[in-house]
């Protein structure tokens, strides 16, 4: 029989109900809060602090980059895969944390790019939030003026997921993520935010065809003109060239400015939107001859 390459972790006898009720439950993320209610629940009387830095030693929980959080490594597993880990650690020490995920990562759920990004994930954060100092260096951070109540109001709607053959509750890893609607606003109000246009590129016809006119009118309020006419330019560019007009006709300031889209040194100039597109159609014509 070969060797597994996965060592066994003891699991010393103050540990033994410990370790096997956080087994059982298999949490992503586990607080001090957590610990101690377990510890109470075990009638066990060992000091916390203790106790998590033994379980550390032992292998059993794994340090992220917020305190007093840390991710539960189960047996069999020799390092932990979830790229939301610290995300999650957020919403478990603060219950109030509001943020959806952006940019690539909504991209990734919802198909319109192949490649899971590898670097920081992008996430939106509502306006005066503020992110703890362990996280900022680890996340990707993209402003837009929303106002909602609940982040998942910017997410797709259940008529989408059911198409997509997405899990209602868990599409996301369970986090809140943006829909098409609110990804192609955030592509055309900070075009800079996003990180793998050359992938995105191929698909852009799927989720120009997913998104709704009122919906992307509604979460442009407020917004540049120059946000309107680079996401109205996307939509002509995904094949949606009269929901793009149509789009445009709902913006107020009818003297639309010139606007560039990227900034490469071979531009196309589309008079219907106003838009120097330094970025769609030069990748485009690349991904076309290759």
């Amino acid at each position: 029989m070969a060797k597994s390459t996965i060592e066994a972790r003891p699991v010393p006898p103050w540990a033994a109900g410990l370790v096997s009720r956080l087994s059982r439950d298999r949490p992503a993320i586990v607080t001090r809060e957590d610990i101690a209610a377990y510890l109470t629940d075990l009638g066990e009387e060992r000091p916390l602090k203790r106790t998590v830095q033994d379980l550390q030693k032992l292998g059993w929980l794994s340090t992220l980059h917020l305190k007093g959080v840390w991710a539960f490594v189960p047996a069999g597993e020799s390092h932990l895969t979830d790229p939301y880990l610290d995300l999650r650690a957020w919403r478990a020490r603060e219950s109030h944390a509001a943020f959806a995920l952006a940019g690539e990562a909504a991209a990734w759920h919802l198909g319109y790019v192949t490649r899971r990004f590898e670097g920081p994930p992008a996430i939106w954060i509502p306006p005066k939030t503020r992110v703890p100092q362990g996280l900022r260096s680890h996340i990707s951070l993209v402003r837009i003026g929303w106002t909602v109540a609940d982040p998942r109001e910017l997410g797709p709607s259940t008529k989408l997921l059911r198409k997509k053959g997405l899990d209602l509750t868990a599409w996301a890893g369970g986090l809140p993520a943006l829909g098409p609607d609110a990804l192609l606003v955030q592509l055309g109000a900070r075009p800079g935010s996003f990180r793998t246009w050359a992938d995105l590129i191929a698909r852009l016809d799927t989720l120009a065809a997913d998104c709704d006119l009122d919906r992307l009118s509604k979460l442009l309020q407020g917004q540049s003109s120059s946000a309107w006419q680079r996401t109205a330019y996307l939509l002509d560019q995904g094949g949606q060239r009269e929901v793009g007009l149509a789009l445009l006709g709902r913006l107020s300031n009818k003297r639309m400015p010139a606007v560039s889209f990227g900034s490469g040194p071979i531009g196309s100039w589309s008079k219907y939107f106003r838009v120097n597109d330094r970025l769609i159609a030069p990748l485009q014509q690349k991904l076309g001859k290759a």
